[in-house]
């Protein structure tokens, strides 16, 4: 799933005061690519991440995903992008607490409507992928923050997106934890996943085949 964001700006009015959140982003990443965008905290990360994985819209610009301007899609569109073509892992896990990791993994395929039996055997799978079938049936509450990041990996790939979209993926995991997680969107990429990762760390920033810094919304390499 490739992605041509051209000259990208995202600005908010707070206290009548215009902050840049993005100020002319340009960037194309092909297809299979597994890149980090790295940069401090206001530096207009996440603001370009929500953009590209169509949780928001740019103030101006233009912005392709596979050749196709995501502008002129309609809300139907846009969801539908986001719940078949791309998977989200975010620093905080966003599990919800009162099911398990196998229900929590098949939210994704119960709002597609695939049938319960096809969702249990394809987020039992997902799980697996993740070494956590053996922990399908734990809480959130019941599981480590390595374990939780893992159940978060596995919902996001359950529905076989193309594209995933990591945000702080390790924020809030210790080393071990965090290289495990790494190693998992390695893999993906492998297997062939358009990986994008956001992050301010710089050990975890270079474990991508390519770093894009950003500052003060802007792209500096």
């Amino acid at each position: 799933m490739g992605i041509h964001a051209e000259n990208l700006y995202k600005h908010y009015n707070i206290g009548g005061q215009t902050v840049r959140a993005l100020d002319g982003v340009s960037l194309d990443i092909a297809d299979g690519e597994y890149v980090t965008i790295v940069g401090a905290s206001g530096s207009g990360k996440s603001t370009l991440m929500n953009i590209l994985g169509c949780l928001d819209s740019p103030s101006a610009g233009r912005y392709f995903l596979d050749e196709r301007e995501v502008g002129g899609l309609s809300d139907g569109e846009l969801s539908e992008i986001r719940s078949r073509r791309i998977g989200f892992i975010f620093q905080s896990f966003n599990l919800i607490a009162g099911l398990s990791a196998l229900e929590n993994v098949e939210l994704p395929l119960l709002y597609r409507r695939i049938p319960k039996k096809q969702r249990g055997d394809i987020a039992l799978e997902a799980l697996e992928s993740v070494g956590l079938s053996d922990r399908a049936l734990h809480r959130p509450s019941e599981l480590s923050g390595g374990q939780q990041q893992r159940v978060a990996i596995a919902r996001a790939i359950a529905a076989d997106p193309q594209m995933i979209l990591a945000d702080e993926p390790c924020g809030n995991l210790d080393s071990k934890s965090g290289a495990e997680v790494l190693d998992i969107l390695n893999a993906l990429n492998k297997s062939g996943k358009t990986i994008v990762m956001i992050t301010h760390n710089e050990d975890t920033a270079r474990k991508a085949e390519r770093l894009v810094r950003i500052s003060d919304g802007r792209i500096l390499n």
